[in-house]
This record gives structure tokens, C-alpha cells and sequence, in this order.
């Protein structure tokens, strides 16, 4: 059974209905089995369906010091806008998400493997496999991996578009620096309006 872990404050009945429509989608990939599926954009109105293998998509390791390795399986490109992005990311043991929050998109995220802490707006509670989080925007939201075993996430945005800051702050290895410095940072953050809790 799909457990639900559901925060938000305020939303309007036009946004529950969209986002009802929108989770539904991606709850029907959950349950079917998208380990780690879709790797390209398709134009709906060119291809009627497709099958991409698990180790399709395009992974970037994030940060400076983060080891964290984000896949990102559907996106925004010149030929195609979908409504909504999809990736995974594997958080190691002790790694964490720091808090920040999104000015344009709303996120969910689906636990697919391993137990995370969770935190949105003053609550912290444990994300299990099978549990689903919904993050409006603006709201303050991080994650943190107290475990022994990698937790693996699949997660996503809409509107689509901010999984290209995965690109703007990754390396294509893992040993490599990413070299920015706090000037980078603070541009980077500001073209896609995250920002993170001092």
C-alpha cells in the first residue's frame, strides 16, 4: 500500500485539483515499478508510449561536498515542456539535503528505499519506503539520512524546469570539485530561486 505523508498549508481548491490530477500520474508510476525508468522528454503528441531501462538518464554528484548522485529521468528540453519533472537520487549514510524552499515549483518525492527524516516548516518526522511527501512552494523543507543504508528517492517538480540545477551544481564523476565559489553559489541559487536556511 502507498503510504502518504501529506504537509500543506493553505491550498487553494483549484491547486488540490491539479495537484490531485498531477499525483495521480505519478502515483500510477510509483506503483508500477519506475525504479529508475525515464531518462528522455518525448513529445506526447510524437510517441503514444515508451519503455526506458533503469540505467537511462543523466547523472550528475552534487556539490562540493556532498556524494550524493541525482539521475534525472524527465525534463524540460527545446522540443518539450512537460508538467512536471522526474528524478532520483541516491542520499548516503549521513548525507542530508540542507532546508530550503522553492519560489516557482512544488516537489514530491516518493521513498523508495531505506528511512529519512523529514522536515517541512516546523515539523520533523521519519519518511519510510513506500511513503510519498508533497511540498508546496515557499515552504521550508530539507532531509537528512541518519541511517546505516542509502536511502534512494524518486522525486520530481512542477512546474518542470529546476532539475537543470542539478546540472548548474554537479560533476559528471564523483571525484571531481565542482569549484564554485560563494559568489556561484549565491548567482546560481538566485537564477533558480531556491534559497536555502542560514
Amino acid at each position: 500500500m502507498l503510504a502518504i505523508v501529506y504537509f500543506k498549508i493553505g491550498i487553494m481548491k483549484d491547486n488540490r485539483r491539479d495537484f490531485i490530477r498531477k499525483m495521480g500520474l505519478f502515483s500510477g508510476l510509483c506503483l508500477t515499478g519506475i525504479p529508475a525508468a525515464y531518462s528522455k522528454i518525448y513529445s506526447t503528441e510524437k510517441i503514444e508510449g515508451m519503455v526506458l531501462k533503469a540505467s537511462e538518464g543523466e547523472t550528475w554528484y552534487i556539490g562540493n561536498e556532498r556524494k550524493a548522485e541525482v539521475t534525472i529521468k524527465i525534463a524540460k528540453n527545446e522540443e518539450s515542456t512537460p508538467e512536471f519533472s522526474l528524478l532520483t537520487e541516491k542520499i548516503p549514510p549521513g548525507d542530508a539535503v540542507p532546508i530550503h524552499k522553492h519560489l516557482n515549483e512544488e516537489e514530491f518525492l516518493f521513498v523508495q528505499k531505506g528511512s529519512i527524516e523529514i522536515t517541512l516548516g516546523h515539523t520533523t518526522q521519519q519518511g519510510n519506503v513506500g511513503d510519498l511527501i508533497y511540498v508546496s512552494r515557499n515552504l521550508w523543507h530539507g532531509f537528512q539520512n541518519n541511517g546505516t543504508e542509502e536511502v534512494i528517492l524518486l522525486f520530481g517538480y512542477s512546474p518542470s524546469g529546476f532539475e537543470a540545477y542539478f546540472r548548474a551544481i554537479g560533476t559528471k564523476t564523483l571525484d571531481k570539485a565542482l569549484g564554485f565559489t560563494e559568489e556561484d553559489w549565491k548567482r546560481t541559487n538566485q537564477k533558480f530561486r531556491v534559497i536555502y536556511k542560514e
